[in-house]
């Protein structure tokens, strides 16, 4: 590595932009969960149920990218993954210079390598008290996607049995990659960062649209002072001046 100091920030940048978009797969998944939920969101269901086949096969498509892109980004064997990136980062620690807030001063102040090598350390250990989850992760990509093993081709819902996936461990792990990210985004680049993604509300903005409209055609009232649904519905719907 001729110029850690800029390449190690180039790479991490390139990291923080994948995690962004896998958190956003992920933030959709659980979306689109949400509004398939049970009573006492009738009305989340029944606007759900009008695409229902579409969100079967987006859930589909998403789940199979989300893994092999989370998978990718936790592997220890991948030239380019978060794993791969801290220990660069802790090899080349004096040559990056990371720095750190000091409040008192209210001034930025270098991190003695020693410092900073040891937020690594510890942040790997983190990681490696995630690795059933991670191996789970990897087993789902390597057994289910990427190839298809025999078994699971003829039993498709084995893989779970055998490499269970909870939700809950997949949030605990997207925890503490947000923390990681965080804490080196501000050591590198000086900034806090917002690692929340927006996009995700696009769904739940389409979704509250035809649960509104599914509410008005229902709507007696409306329907007694003329309120005729259908004419919005034609492709050639003109208003009324």
């Amino acid at each position: 590595m001729k110029n850690p100091h800029d390449e190690l920030r180039n790479y991490f940048k390139k990291l923080i932009y994948r995690y962004l978009n896998i958190k956003s797969l992920d933030q959709q998944l659980n979306s689109i969960a949400v509004w398939n939920s049970n009573p006492p969101h009738l009305d989340n269901i029944e606007a759900f149920n009008l695409g229902h086949y579409f969100f079967q096969h987006a859930t589909y498509s998403i789940w199979r990218i989300f893994i092999v892109e989370l998978s990718m980004f936790l592997s220890q064997t991948e030239q380019r993954s978060l794993r791969d990136w801290l220990k660069k980062a802790c090899e080349h620690a004096t040559s990056i210079k990371p720095t750190r807030y000091n409040a008192s001063r209210a001034t930025r102040e270098p991190i003695p390598t020693e410092d900073y090598r040891a937020i690594i350390d510890d942040q790997i250990i983190q990681l490696h008290g995630q690795e059933t989850v991670i191996d789970s992760i990897k087993a789902h990509r390597d057994k289910a996607i990427a190839h298809l093993d025999k078994k699971y081709f003829d039993e498709t819902s084995s893989i779970g049995s055998d490499y269970p996936l909870h939700n809950h461990e997949i949030d605990n792990i997207m925890e503490i990659v947000d923390c990681i990210l965080r804490k080196h985004y501000s050591c590198l680049l000086g900034a806090s960062v917002n690692l929340e993604v927006q996009s995700v509300h696009n769904l739940d903005t389409l979704l509250k649209y035809s649960r509104a409209w599914m509410r008005a055609r229902r709507d007696l009232s409306l329907i007694e002072k003329g309120f005729r649904p259908v004419d919005y519905e034609r492709d050639d719907y003109k208003p009324n001046n």
